[in-house]
């Protein structure tokens, strides 16, 4: 019997996520869809991650837009100070409060500090969290 493309990327997901019911494998399916994301073996398995700490938390077009466009364009720094930092993400989400663009630090397993310096992979986690996050 051959395994079907659909069976192995829910095989793989599960082997990170656990098992799921086929009602959320559907959705779970549809948003990663909707997401733009290439469906590749490496791409569910950061998304399983992701989704058993975040399961409520949808990855969306625009979100994974605003992280690439970071990327692109801040890819050169090595370090960031929290204040750049939190500047960048009042240029993302210019209507939000400034303690919830601070919470991404949290998200992210980091402490907040104006002054504190920051690797670039940590400015694009904290970048990824604003991004995700819905604006209340």
């Amino acid at each position: 019997m051959q395994q079907t493309t659909e069976t192995y990327y829910r095989q793989t997901y599960e082997s990170v996520a656990g098992e799921v019911s086929n009602r959320r494998w559907r959705n779970l399916r549809s948003e990663l869809e909707h997401s733009g994301m290439v469906v590749t073996v490496k791409t569910l398995r950061m998304y399983a991650r992701f989704k058993t700490q975040f399961p409520r938390t949808p990855i969306t077009k625009q979100a994974i837009k605003i992280y690439e466009n970071f990327q692109n364009k801040y890819s050169s720094y090595q370090e960031f100070t929290g204040e750049f930092i939190l500047s960048i993400l009042r240029e993302i989400k210019p209507n939000v409060t400034e303690r919830m663009l601070i919470n991404s630090w949290y998200k992210a397993g980091l402490q907040f500090g104006k002054h504190s310096v920051y690797s670039y992979s940590q400015a694009c986690k904290i970048v990824f969290f604003t991004a995700i996050t819905r604006n209340k």
